[in-house]
Order: C-alpha cells, then sequence, then structure tokens
C-alpha cells in the first residue's frame, strides 16, 4: 500500500501575522526597544579605537563641516575683490625670492619626472 500525502495550506496573511506577533513579543516593550534603538545609534562608534566619534558625532560633525564650507563660499564670494588685492599684494612683495622659490620647486620637479616645460617670463612694466 502506497503512502498517503497530506496537504495543509495555511493563508499567508495568517502567516505574516503569527511572525509580527512573536516578533513584537521577542522585543518586548515597544517603548524600551525604542530607547535601546537610540541608545546604540547615539553611542555606536564606527570601530573599537577608543578615540573614534560615534556614528551620530561623525554626523553632526559632517553637517557643521558641510554648513561652515557654505558660510565660508559665501564670505569668499562677498569678499572676492578684497582676496584677490591681498593675494596680489602678497605674491608683489618680493617678487624675486618667489620667483626663485617657483623656479627651485619646477626644476627639482622636472629633475624628478622628466618633464619639459618652456617658460616665457615677462614683466608687466615693460
Amino acid at each position: 500500500m502506497g503512502m498517503s500525502e497530506v496537504k495543509i495550506e495555511i493563508p499567508q496573511v495568517m502567516i505574516e501575522d503569527l511572525v509580527r506577533a512573536e516578533m513584537v513579543k521577542a522585543m518586548g516593550n515597544k517603548d524600551q526597544l525604542v530607547e535601546k534603538v537610540v541608545q546604540v545609534a547615539m553611542t555606536q562608534k564606527r570601530d573599537s579605537y577608543s578615540g573614534t566619534p560615534t556614528f551620530f558625532q561623525e554626523t553632526v560633525n559632517k553637517m557643521i563641516r558641510e554648513e561652515a564650507e557654505k558660510i565660508f563660499g559665501e564670505w569668499i564670494e562677498q569678499n572676492r575683490s578684497a582676496i584677490r588685492d591681498a593675494m596680489m599684494k602678497f605674491l608683489n612683495a618680493n617678487k624675486q625670492k618667489r620667483l626663485t622659490e617657483f623656479c627651485e620647486k619646477l626644476a627639482e620637479n622636472i629633475t624628478k619626472h622628466g618633464i619639459s616645460v618652456d617658460i616665457d617670463l615677462r614683466d608687466k612694466s615693460y
């Protein structure tokens, strides 16, 4: 005699409800769970080194840096002319020294990397 096979079908909704109920039961008190999730999110570090910031600190620091960059960018735009004038004053002060430093660096990099460069230097005063 052959074996009989019994097939029982359980509606998907019942399975989902049962799984959901068991998950809630396993997680315990909702308020305690939320508090624990927040605590972990606020204190968890990227790695185990003691000096590393928490994910939260890292996110806040990133947001502050982004805002600071935006504000500084606006300030630079507002003061572009004054910054340009100060930069030109700095570059024009002791031109010979700056030109010598530039040429030394250029020669050093040409020697290291075998680059050939043509330079045409003209003074505006002529």
